[in-house]
């Protein structure tokens, strides 16, 4: 009610002019504590604050709300669905994941005729309004965090007129059902509906109370002690002292001081800021891929809703299996999407299919996210991306990224360029202190006047809301703050390219000093995605062989493009950054794990048919006599192989010399082509016994040591399976492992970060280890010829194993560990160090198509950061000529400091997921000595060997053939740097086997001339791009061969047409 009493008197002696104000001076930081109250949205003085009146009329329950609600059984839609009256509060709702329709009828009373009606609902949990016929049409967020209570039901409502709709309630909040700080979802949530009311807005005092907002933004969040901000705090206090709720006059002369104030306008110097509107939805986080597929829609269909109520709105969305999954589940919000793009209010962009751990894929195409490799910049150009936006690097917590828009310049010297925004956040609120940050941590504001504001709510989804619009429309032009205007991101970025002065240039990867136990954490993860990019390539390349070398006839092979692309969705589906990394909730791994096997499951399968189909065409002949055997032997590699394989039957006695312990015989193949096939028949000349000169031998010496050797290597090991001596017999060298020092030092780190659990490994576990040793448990399981083999059992804890077989093959050029562990620890870190004989100052680590060097040293707080990086295949340290490479098959989380490296193997933390990495875990790691340094070896090559293992069928009868079967299909002479990464068919080649593309890459930092053979009918070879363009760039045949030139590390990518 209306208080006549407290209209507001300066206290003032109004006979001189200026006045004379005669109340006491309020200090500051009185004055900002009773705004505080006053603008608060509860506390003990909410009662006469500005929020307590947002709303002029509110009506709740029957005969204005009815309610009636029904609950979906078992987490499935239920045959029939029958409705339930419902009042609020009369029961919770959960448990957590479940699904809850509410059935809702709004009357409209008396007294809201003519006016905006609006739903206010809070669940406490996430939902979906549904119209009738069964479209979305807006999300809600209940609660009071990232929270969307408003839906406007009609505005012009009349009287008696009756509205009918759904809500979709999903129990679960816009961060999942987490338990405590670990993030570990709780199975049993239950929420409760305390809001379900039809209300009419105040809208004299919400537009009031969003000046109010700015303003005080000015006051606390630039320098308080400017005149601009004072002014504010002035202006603020001022309208607590005119404010009278129930009085329109009142509100009117509150309004005209806020109106006068932010009508100052700005000088034309400002610094600019293009403020674009996401709302980044982790695909699986700390909820499952089935919940994000409804995120999607709660969040977008609220942003068309605004994009139809905002006319200078713009949002902007990445993630293409989002837009999939939308189109799919919810085609008319699809289309309402590709409508509003047309008009430019809706901006695509990314070109990933998901947002992913840019350290750890593959990247066969455009990806972001958790650190950015040095390959990335390329990598974006090929795919006809021009600009790289990201704000990760603020989280750096060791040193501050020096700069904020510059080009960013690869490791082939490709640049893109680039702009980290000030504001140093993906979700912000369009507040005054957001645009603040703009202006103070720009690096670079001298000579590029701009910045790009991302604002909305972000990670469950959710995205901008009405509040953060209306702030922005009232920010564009107000003295004090930097000048801000709607647009997209391409805008920005084109006002940089037009507007700027000279900007800097970093080189190399942008190395996140954060989260580096997501290398490690969810170890199965990491292991399904290694094989499963492994074996999708390995489909590809058998299927576009199959189909080149396929007849014309009903019979001949189809390519399996629909397949191969289903499977190349799902394992990049499965490399978002919070799956890959590691860092989500146990229900989510539950999808990666399955998706997984389904990529290497169907790629075998693929595999088994596109070679079955290479057999039946190219190998089968004519022979007499029956029971005839052999093998075939496929190598997936470019370049010749020999490999010492295991048989696929049993009890072979076709070299007669060694068989594993369940009867399979181990045979040694030689000389299998690259990209190519070779036939074995036993009793001829193809299956050859190993002489004893070239055995490979296991053998305990008088002191009590182990010894694997061949007539490259001998290595030496203690009784706990340490290595104490490697000589490379080929080098002059000695022994590689320093004296007082070992190899294969099993140690077990505390890994205790200081909040993000399954995320950061710190830089203190180094100071907390101990060393798995005094067990003497090593003993001699093979010795030899073919391949020779040591093992033993270590007892980590009461709860944790670890067994170990460690070999060498008579051919062998690294020494090879086989581990099983069964894992039950808690944050504790299992790691492998090797110490060598080599002096050097940096190490060379392989990412996607090349290297890059990292220093092993803490000179500088930028060396000490990288005490945990990120290496695929290997890390090589070596000296001017020589080093050792330690090679993994599924591991990404090294460390190398002067002359000892280091494999993280297996963390343990405790949430988000309770039982990451828990349980049995196979995997291998191997060392390779080798002459010269990194740049002049073959280290890139035997790291794809140790990954890509041959593959070989078992042949009988007329599948039985000898000697080479099929010839390189391509192959670059000489193979020394370049390497066929891909081939598979075009993407326009519809099962024509007549256009094949072929992806290569400089693998070790030096331009390089070759040539690139074929024993196919070729028409012509067009330099391409990732995106498989065609372009004019033909390369003209030389003789028998194509010439070709990359640049270091260069990704080349050639179509290749045949006749």
């Amino acid at each position: 009610m209306p208080i006549y009493g407290h209209r507001h008197s300066h206290h003032a002696c109004s006979s001189s002019q200026p006045a004379i104000d005669q109340a006491p001076r309020v200090p500051a930081n009185i004055t900002q504590s009773r705004i505080n109250n006053f603008m608060s949205d509860g506390g003990q003085f909410y009662g006469m604050g500005i929020q307590r009146v947002f709303w002029t009329t509110r009506c709740t329950g029957q005969p204005h709300v009815q309610l009636r609600v029904y609950s979906v059984p078992d987490l499935k839609e239920a045959v029939s669905q029958t409705f339930t009256d419902y009042t609020l509060g009369q029961h919770e709702f959960g448990p957590s994941w479940s699904t809850h329709w509410f059935y809702l009828v709004v009357t409209i009373p008396e007294e809201m005729k003519g006016e905006e009606v609006v739903l206010l609902w809070d669940m406490g949990c996430e939902g979906l309004v549904w119209s009738m016929e069964g479209e979305p049409l807006q999300g809600l967020t209940g609660g009071s965090d990232q929270s969307r209570h408003e839906y406007i039901i009609t505005e012009k409502a009349r009287t008696g007129q009756k509205f009918e709709f759904y809500i979709e309630a999903a129990c679960n909040g816009m961060f999942g059902v987490g338990a405590n700080d670990a993030m570990v979802a709780d199975p049993n949530r239950y929420f409760c509906l305390r809001t379900a009311d039809i209300a009419v807005r105040n809208k004299a005092i919400q537009g009031l109370f969003h000046d109010l907002s700015v303003i005080r933004g000015i006051a606390l969040d630039t320098d308080k002690e400017s005149a601009r901000a004072r002014q504010a705090l002035w202006t603020v206090n001022e309208v607590v002292n005119n404010f009278i709720a129930d009085d329109p006059k009142a509100i009117d002369s509150c309004s005209q001081l806020t109106k006068q104030f932010l009508g100052q306008a700005n000088g034309s110097g400002q610094h600019k800021v293009t403020a674009v509107g996401n709302c980044h939805i982790d695909t699986a986080w700390l909820w499952p891929y089935d919940e994000t597929k409804r995120k999607i829609a709660r969040s977008w269909s609220s942003q068309l809703e605004l994009i139809n109520r905002y006319p200078d709105y713009v949002f902007t969305g990445s993630q293409v299996q989002q837009y999939e999954w939308l189109k799919d589940l919810y085609p008319t919000l699809f289309k309402d999407i590709q409508k509003a793009e047309k008009r430019g209010r809706w901006e695509i962009i990314g070109g990933s299919w998901v947002e992913h751990g840019i350290f750890i894929p593959c990247m066969i195409s455009n990806q972001f996210f958790i650190g950015y490799s040095g390959q990335l910049p390329q990598v974006l150009r090929e795919s006809g991306c021009d600009y790289f936006f990201t704000q990760k690097l603020s989280w750096n917590n060791i040193n501050k990224f020096p700069l904020t828009t510059f080009w960013w310049v690869g490791i082939d010297d490709s640049r893109i360029l680039a702009h980290l925004t000030p504001a140093e956040t993906y979700t912000a609120a369009a507040t005054v202190s957001d645009l603040n940050r703009c202006v103070k941590n720009h690096h670079d504001i001298e000579n590029s006047n701009e910045s790009l504001l991302v604002y909305g709510h972000g990670d469950g989804g959710g995205g901008p809301t009405p509040e953060m619009l209306e702030r922005l429309n009232r920010m564009k032009n107000v003295n004090g703050l930097p000048s801000v205007q709607f647009g997209s991101a391409t805008q920005f970025f084109e006002g940089i390219e037009k507007y700027s002065e000279r900007l800097q240039s970093y080189k190399g990867e942008l190395y996140l000093e954060f989260h580096r136990g997501t290398y490690t954490t969810q170890a199965l993860v990491k292991q399904g995605n290694r094989k499963g990019e492994v074996n999708i390539r390995d489909a590809e390349l058998l299927a576009t062989m199959a189909k080149v070398y396929s007849k014309t006839d009903i019979h001949s092979y189809s390519y399996p493009y629909e397949e191969i692309t289903r499977l190349w969705k799902l394992l990049c589906l499965n490399q978002f950054h919070d799956c890959l990394p590691g860092s989500a909730i146990n229900l989510a791994f539950i999808d990666v794990h399955k998706f997984h096997r389904e990529v290497i499951s169907k790629c075998l399968t693929l595999r088994h048919d596109a070679q079955s189909s290479l057999i039946n065409e190219v190998v089968q002949e004519k022979v007499e006599g029956h029971n005839k055997q052999g093998i075939i032997v496929f190598n997936t590699l470019p370049w010749c192989r020999s490999e010492v394989i295991r048989c696929l039957v049993k009890d072979t006695k076709w070299n007669n010399q060694q068989w594993n312990k369940s009867g399979y015989e181990y045979l040694l193949v030689n000389d299998v082509p690259g990209l190519g096939v070779s036939g074995y028949v036993p009793s001829t000349s193809d299956v050859v016994k190993v002489e004893k000169k070239d055995s490979a031998t296991a053998y305990e010496t008088k002191a009590g040591e182990f010894v694997l050797e061949n007539k490259k290597l001998k290595a030496t090991f203690n009784v706990d399976g340490q290595l104490i001596e490697l000589i490379d017999k080929e080098s002059n060298r000695g022994n590689l492992v320093p004296e007082k020092c070992q190899g294969n030092v099993l140690q077990l780190y505390e890994d205790v970060p200081t909040y993000w659990d399954a995320w950061d490994i710190e830089i203190y576990h180094l100071q907390k280890y101990v060393e798995l040793q005094g067990q003497k448990k090593l003993k001699i399981v093979s010795e030899g010829p073919l391949k020779a083999e040591l093992c033993f059992t270590h007892k980590i804890s009461d709860v944790s194993t670890i067994e170990q077989i460690i070999s060498l093959t008579c051919i062998g050029k690294w020494i090879e560990f086989d581990s099983t562990v069964q894992w039950h620890e808690s944050h504790q870190c299992l790691k492998v160090e090797f110490s060598w004989d080599i002096i050097s100052d940096y190490a060379t680590y392989d990412i996607q198509y090349g290297v890059i060097r990292r220093p092993n040293h803490y000179n500088t707080t930028i060396d000490s950061a990288k005490f945990e990086v990120c290496g695929h295949k290997f890390a090589d340290l070596s000296e001017s000529n020589y080093g050792v490479a330690l090679m993994n098959d599924c591991k990404y989380g090294y460390a190398t400091h002067g002359s000892t490296q280091r494999l993280t193997l297996l963390r343990s933390p405790k949430g988000p997921d309770e039982h990451a990495d828990m349980g049995q875990h196979q995997f291998k790691y191997a060392v390779y000595p080798h002459s010269n340094n990194y740049a002049l070896s073959d280290v890139m090559q035997s790291a794809l060997e140790f990954n890509t293992p041959v593959s070989i069928r078992h042949a009988v009868n007329s599948e039985a053939k000898s000697g080479v079967i099929l010839s390189s299909l391509f192959e670059v002479i000489p193979s020394t740097n370049i390497i066929i990464d891909t081939v598979k068919l075009a993407e326009d080649d519809n099962d024509k086997g007549k256009h094949i593309i072929i992806r290569l890459y400089e693998a070790y930092g030096g331009k390089c001339k070759a040539q690139l053979k074929s024993p196919l009918n070729i028409k012509k070879i067009l330099i391409s791009n990732i995106l498989e363009d065609d372009t004019s760039e033909e390369i003209r045949k030389n003789d028998l061969y194509y010439p070709i030139t990359l640049r270091p590390f260069q990704i080349m990518t050639l179509k290749v047409f045949l006749h």
